[in-house]
């Protein structure tokens, strides 16, 4: 007779390169044959039987513990694991949840920051997070909280951002009102951790964020909308290990109004380095898409990709689809400010854009729907095209950017010059 047993064995694997600190056990099937001489006696047989019965006991695998719902809302307490009865701060719920967990977030308001390092869906059901006082309203940070999903918040008064990401992945953040954040926004003593006196704070802050999603937010009346950045240095000097780039991340869906300093929707490179530009996977702010977006009445541009310091990086990003219109400076602008920098291959294409500002950067000196400006590197490509131009002075005002596509498939309205390349 021919006996055969199943062994299981786990062995761990890391989580791809993000650096996240998480490991999940993966099941490897290794199988061994016992080819077994025909008992003689009755006894030889059952100790046989009873020998393999103690091998296979301890094999039976435990079942993973099933993600809980836990529950928050303003008549609960502090007190137990939320999820007989609801607790009544978020960050307490957060605490007591477990990766892979909900929280559930019932109508009202909760004057607290919260704070989320592992993955969890937070969901919010129109109650509202009122920051002030708080440099955040929520703050997603490190490698153990990618996969996390914030949804159905208002999110308001947070001295910096509203909502602020930190090298981490795979987020969802969708159906939030990001409303008046950054609210202790000064030109001249720049809150940290920023290095720059705009591109700070803002509603929503990706900084050094791949592969995630932030789709149906509202983000009004903050200082700036939406921002994608991958400081590497602050006040305090380098950061070492920089965080990482920010990458692969789509913007989609949208609305961002009226956020009265800076752009609607910016993309900047803050990566720091006088010996070069943004190794990939150091930094760099790339391969993202900003798609279908409605970003009006800012302060600044519409849309803007930037590489401020030396060594910065802003390439390969797409921005399809959107509309912006009355913004301070240009509908889309692409400008490159220093040595060592890498600003290529950006795609502007298929956007309706009216009535916007000049650049001074540029020394449009009037209004323009579309800038590409750099001040010393040549920007060796962008892709501008099928774009809708409407009551600019300048459609499309570029200065030392050598290659430009796609341009005879752009239209204009009432743009008295369409195109100008200097």
């Amino acid at each position: 007779m021919a006996l055969r047993a199943t062994v299981y064995r786990t062995s761990d694997q890391p989580w791809a390169w993000c650096r996240a600190s998480l490991r999940s056990g993966v099941p490897r099937d290794s199988r061994r044959r016992c080819l077994m001489h025909r008992a003689k006696t009755i006894v030889a047989t059952l100790a046989i039987a009873a020998v393999l019965s103690l091998g296979l006991s301890g094999l039976t695998a435990t079942p993973a513990a099933a993600a809980a719902i836990r529950s928050v809302a303003p008549t609960g307490s502090d007190t137990g694991d939320c999820i007989a009865s609801p607790c009544h701060t978020i960050q307490y719920a957060v605490n007591q949840a477990a990766a892979g967990d909900t929280v559930m977030v019932a109508t009202g308001t909760y004057a607290e920051s919260v704070t989320v390092a592992k993955q969890l869906s937070l969901v919010g059901s129109g109650a509202t997070i009122d920051a002030t006082g708080h440099d955040n309203g929520v703050l997603i940070t490190g490698p153990a909280s990618a996969g996390t999903v914030l949804r159905s918040f208002t999110i308001e008064n947070a001295s910096l951002e509203g909502v602020l990401a930190f090298q981490t992945t795979l987020l969802t953040i969708a159906d939030n009102s990001i409303l008046n954040n950054n609210t202790l926004w000064d030109p001249i003593n720049v809150p940290l951790p920023c290095q720059t006196s705009d591109d700070c704070g803002e509603g929503l802050h990706l900084w050094s964020v791949t592969n995630s999603v932030l789709s149906g937010n509202l983000v009004e009346g903050n200082v700036g909308g939406i921002l994608l950045t991958d400081d590497n240095f602050g006040p305090g000097g380098p950061i070492i290990p920089p965080p990482g780039p920010t990458s692969g991340n789509r913007i989609e869906n949208n609305q961002v109004l009226n956020n009265v300093k800076d752009c609607g929707i910016t993309l900047a490179s803050h990566y720091l380095s006088f010996t070069g530009s943004a190794p990939a996977a150091s930094g760099g702010v790339y391969g993202n898409t900003i798609s279908h977006n409605t970003s009006n009445g800012n302060g600044a541009a519409g849309i803007g990709i930037f590489a401020g310091p030396p060594g910065a990086a802003a390439y390969g990003n797409v921005v399809v689809g959107n509309t912006a219109m009355n913004n301070g400076l240009p509908g889309v602008a692409i400008h490159s400010h220093s040595p060592f920098q890498y600003v290529n291959d950006n795609v502007i294409a298929n956007n309706t854009l009216t009535g916007n500002g000049a650049d001074p950067d540029a020394a449009t000196g009037a209004s323009a729907g579309i800038t590409v400006f750099s001040a010393l590197i040549p920007i060796p490509h962008t892709i501008i095209s099928a774009n809708r131009i409407s009551d600019e002075h300048f459609g499309i005002f570029t200065v030392n950017a050598v290659m430009l596509s796609g341009l005879p498939s752009n239209k204009f309205e009432s743009v008295a010059i369409p195109t100008s390349i200097n």
